[in-house]
């Protein structure tokens, strides 16, 4: 586990706000060696802090504006019943992000799609045929919204445990 200090956590900070700066512009920005930012840089990667770089896109500029989050819920309750539909619907080209959750449902799935007919389609003819869904409910998404970027949070302190008083 990498040492989270102060050079770490905004380097972690940068990063997330623009990965696509020169590690010398980085450096700087910082106030620390090029040699310590690319070394430290290396060192997250290697741990799995930083597990990789990508490009945000604009939905709506890809024909797919429309969100939705599918509730799914599988039967038979099996390991396989479960990988299965998880390796599924990761397969799907219009899925965005699959989480595995505890409650009444499954899955929620997130998806982006080009028009209420694609959505209805997709959820009748793709989610809704595979063999182990016993139900579903599809609702519209209107505004995603995350946090970026993400902080390292402090740990905890331990909480202490009251003393047993004397009997």
């Amino acid at each position: 586990m990498p040492n989270f200090d102060e050079i770490n956590r905004a380097l972690l900070l940068e990063l997330q706000k623009n990965a696509r700066r020169s590690n010398r512009e980085l450096a700087r920005t910082l106030g620390i060696a090029d040699s310590t930012c690319l070394e430290r840089v290396k060192n997250l990667q290697q741990n799995e802090v930083i597990l990789g770089y990508g490009a945000e896109v604009n939905l709506d500029a890809l024909g797919r504006g429309l969100k939705a989050m599918i509730a799914v819920r599988i039967h038979p309750k099996s390991r396989h019943a479960v990988e299965s539909f998880r390796e599924f619907v990761l397969g799907l080209d219009e899925v965005l992000d699959v989480f595995v959750v505890s409650g009444n449902d499954d899955f929620q799935v997130l998806v982006a799609v080009q028009d209420p007919q694609h959505l209805e389609d997709f959820v009748l003819d793709r989610i809704a045929q595979f063999p182990s869904v016993a139900d579903l409910s599809a609702s519209l998404v209107y505004e995603h919204l995350q946090r970026r970027p993400v902080e390292i949070l402090a740990p905890k302190p331990k909480r202490r445990r009251p003393a047993k008083p004397w009997t």
